[in-house]
């Protein structure tokens, strides 16, 4: 997509949530729902700033939001699947920080472009990452962890 249809399409949103993507963890569910509005937010920010001289503080204060919100969920998240002893844990925190070291490559990049047309590129790539690592990589733990859920509520049962 290049920069003219991002304009064209007139739609606030560039992630649409959809109820597949929900994986049954109230908490993960919500942090994930916010960030798809994070990304959203990212990219309203881009294109009311485009054709102003604050875009670069603007972009930068608006993806330093989007990263810490990141880490925290990130952190959340890590935390579930220590806790139920999720047998895929290594491998999906090597995911998590190889996204938070790319995101903070790419930024810098972007930065120093300093246009709209790489800012839309990595709203593009954060449409890509969040949405297949929802859809694929986080449903891989959803049975450890609701299983984990299940044994505290019947211990706290007995």
């Amino acid at each position: 997509m290049n920069v003219t249809e991002y304009f064209e399409t007139g739609d606030k949103n560039y992630i649409k949530w959809d109820s597949k993507f929900e994986l049954g963890i109230p908490t993960i569910d919500e942090q994930h729902k916010n960030l798809v509005q994070l990304c959203n937010n990212f990219y309203q920010e881009i294109l009311q700033q485009s054709n102003k001289p604050a875009f670069e503080c603007s972009f930068s204060n608006t993806l330093h939001e989007c990263v810490e919100y990141v880490k925290t969920h990130f952190r959340d998240e890590e935390t579930l699947m220590k806790a139920c002893g999720y047998e895929g844990f290594a491998e999906h925190k090597k995911r998590h920080d190889e996204f938070i070291e790319t995101v903070l490559q790419t930024s810098r990049s972007v930065q120093n472009e300093n246009n709209i047309k790489s800012a839309l590129k990595f709203v593009k790539f954060l449409y890509d990452w969040v949405l297949s690592h929802i859809a694929h990589e986080d449903k891989l733990y959803v049975k450890s962890i609701l299983e984990y859920y299940r044994k505290r509520k019947t211990a706290g049962q007995q």
